[in-house]
């Protein structure tokens, strides 16, 4: 049977994957994947979760072993900017496209308020995901403050989340 495999890169990411298994894709196999053990404790019941720390091929291997056969369709969320999602994201879309997956990418780009350097590393990455597949949809985090000018900072993150995990929900549905 086929699959669709939703792989959540960093803590934030697994914020977004917990929104959609409550929004309808339960039925999906989720995978989260992190450099910090405690933030792979923070998200239980997401699914597989992998530990990218140890040597390049074992992080290759790792995220190898999720492209199983019976996986069909892949969908890598990510929120760039930071250091996991920045650098494992291309990393795993290069490696699902080599498996025969056509991932879809979905990211977040950082708010204005986050600093220079994690734009100039979001987009830096961002490039880098383009060129392993051309499914790429970006949700820049600031046009929250256009359309929702009032919310905090909590708030608008969760907005995020559920606007993503919306956009996924729809495309695998």
């Amino acid at each position: 049977m086929s699959q669709l495999l939703i792989i959540a890169i960093g803590n934030g990411a697994c914020n977004i994957a917990d929104s959609l298994q409550s929004q309808g894709l339960e039925s999906a196999k989720f995978a989260f994947l992190d450099t910090d053990p405690d933030d792979l404790n923070n998200h239980p019941g997401v699914g597989d979760t992998v530990l990218l720390q140890g040597a390049e091929q074992e992080r290759h291997a790792a995220i190898n072993r999720l492209l199983s056969a019976d996986v069909e369709r892949v969908a890598i969320i990510a929120c760039l900017g930071g250091r996991t999602g920045t650098y494992f994201t291309p990393l795993a879309a290069r490696l699902a496209n080599l498996a025969g997956k056509s991932p879809v990418c979905v990211v977040t780009l950082p708010f204005d308020f986050e600093g220079t350097r994690r734009k100039v590393l979001a987009n830096e990455a961002l490039a880098a995901i383009k060129k392993c597949t051309p499914d790429v949809l970006v949700f820049d985090n600031n046009e929250l403050n256009t359309l929702y000018p009032d919310l905090g900072i909590l708030d608008a993150f969760k907005r995020v989340d559920t606007q993503v995990a919306e956009a996924l929900r729809k495309m695998f549905m």
